[in-house]
C-alpha cells in the first residue's frame, strides 16, 4: 500500500519537460494589459511564470520536488515543496543583464531562504512580513514558519482535537486578508486520519477564523477561499465552480462554470484567474459531479469578477496535469525562475548597493579556486 507521500513522489517521476500552451479567448491580451505575470504551480513539479511580451507568451519553467501552495510579497516569491519551503528573491536591478539572454527581462527570481519543514503539504501560503502563514494540511492547522521550529500552528479547527500527521480533514485554504486569518476550507470535518475521504464529494466545508463557525457545508471540495475588493469567493473543485459566498448566511452565488477542477484562484484589476486541473485517474471515479462532463482541462482560466464572462482560458495540452495555485505577480511582464542548480551554474550577488551575475565564482570553481 502507498503512502500520501509516495503517491506524490510516484506522480512526479512523470515529468514531460515541455509546456505546450493554447489561449482559447482573450487570456494573453488581459494579461498583457494588466501588465503582470502568473506564478503557477503544477504536476507534475515545478513552478512556470507567465507573461506576455507583443501578444505573445513568455514562459520559464523550473522543476522543484512536488511544488505545491505559494506567496507573493513585492519582490519575495515563496514556493512550498515536498519537504521544504522555500523563498525566492527577484534580482530586479540586474535582471536585464543575465547572461543567458541579456536585456530581455524584468525579473529573475533566484534561491535565497529554504526552511526545512518535513513533509506537511502546505497549500495556501501569504506573507505576514518577515514570516509565512501556512495551511498545513498534514498535520491538520494553520502554521507560521519562520526558521525556529519545522513550523509552529496556531490554529486548528474546533473538531480537531491533537496535532497529527494523518491529514484528518484535509485543512487546504485559506483566505488571508489584512494580515488576518478569515475563512479557510477543508474537505470534511472529521478528526479520524484520513477520515475526510469517506463522503469528500460532498462533505467539505467553509469555515470562519477563528471561531471555527461552518459558514457553508455540502460544497464539494472546496478550495482557495479568499477575500477580493471585500468579497469572499470559494472555488467548488467537485463541480467546476468558483463561488462568492455570503458570510453571515452563507448563502452561495455561482460566479462563474469552468471546464475543469478548479484549485488556486488569484486576482488583478477586476479579473479573477483559476487554476485548471484534469483528474487524477490513478484514483478512479470519486464520485464528484465534474467527473460525468466530459474531458476537462488543465490550465488557468480569465473571469471578470462583476459578471463571471470567461475572458479566456489558457490550455496547456502537455507537461501540465494539474494548478495546484496561482498567483499574480504585478508590474512584471517577462520574468525568469532560476531553481538551486540553474542559480549554482549562473550564481548572482545582490545587496541593497549593487548586483551583479557572479560568473567568475563558476571559473574559479571549475579550476579548484586555489590560486594554483
Amino acid at each position: 500500500m502507498q503512502t500520501e507521500e509516495q503517491e506524490h513522489v510516484d506522480d512526479d517521476l512523470a515529468w514531460s519537460p515541455t509546456i505546450r500552451l493554447q489561449d482559447t479567448g482573450r487570456f494573453l491580451q488581459v494579461i498583457e494589459k494588466l501588465g503582470i505575470t502568473l506564478a503557477i504551480s503544477r504536476r507534475p513539479s515545478g513552478v512556470a511564470l507567465l507573461g506576455v511580451t507583443n501578444g505573445e507568451p513568455t514562459l520559464s519553467a523550473c522543476l522543484l520536488p512536488r511544488s505545491m501552495g505559494m506567496a507573493v510579497d513585492r519582490d519575495r516569491l515563496a514556493i512550498a515543496t515536498m519537504r521544504e519551503l522555500v523563498v525566492f528573491g527577484n534580482v530586479r536591478s540586474i535582471a536585464k543583464d543575465y547572461p543567458r539572454r541579456p536585456d530581455f527581462y524584468d525579473a529573475v527570481y533566484v534561491p535565497r531562504q529554504t526552511f526545512h519543514t518535513g513533509y506537511c503539504d502546505l497549500h495556501d501560503m501569504a506573507f505576514d512580513e518577515r514570516v509565512v502563514v501556512a495551511v498545513n494540511t498534514r498535520f491538520s492547522c494553520i502554521s507560521v514558519i519562520d526558521g525556529f521550529f519545522n513550523f509552529t500552528p496556531i490554529w486548528q479547527p474546533p473538531f480537531i482535537k491533537q496535532l497529527s500527521g494523518d491529514d484528518r480533514c484535509h485543512l487546504n485554504g485559506m483566505a488571508f486578508h489584512n494580515r488576518l486569518i478569515r475563512f479557510v476550507t477543508a474537505l470534511g470535518t472529521t478528526n479520524t486520519p484520513y477520515g475526510w475521504r469517506d463522503g469528500m464529494a460532498e462533505n467539505g466545508v467553509l469555515m470562519e477564523v477563528p471561531s471555527g463557525r461552518v459558514v457553508a457545508s455540502g460544497l464539494s471540495m472546496p478550495h482557495s477561499p479568499r477575500v477580493i475588493d471585500n468579497k469572499l469567493y470559494v472555488l467548488e473543485g467537485g463541480r467546476g465552480l468558483v463561488l462568492q459566498i455570503e458570510p453571515t448566511t452563507g448563502e452561495r452565488r455561482v460566479v462563474a462554470k469552468l471546464p475543469g477542477f478548479t484549485h488556486g484562484l488569484a486576482a488583478h484589476g477586476g479579473v479573477l484567474f483559476v487554476g485548471l486541473s484534469k483528474l487524477r485517474e490513478k484514483r478512479g471515479p470519486q464520485g464528484l459531479p465534474i467527473e460525468t462532463e466530459g474531458d476537462l482541462v488543465a490550465g488557468v482560466a480569465a473571469v471578470n469578477a462583476q459578471n463571471g464572462e470567461i475572458l479566456g482560458i489558457m490550455h496547456f495540452h502537455t507537461g501540465v496535469r494539474e494548478v495546484f495555485d496561482v498567483q499574480v505577480i504585478p508590474n512584471v511582464r517577462r520574468a525568469e525562475i532560476l531553481a538551486f542548480e540553474q542559480w549554482a551554474e549562473t550564481p548572482s550577488i545582490n545587496t541593497m548597493d549593487a548586483g551583479q551575475w557572479d560568473m567568475g565564482a563558476v571559473e574559479e570553481e571549475a579550476g579548484d579556486g586555489d590560486g594554483q
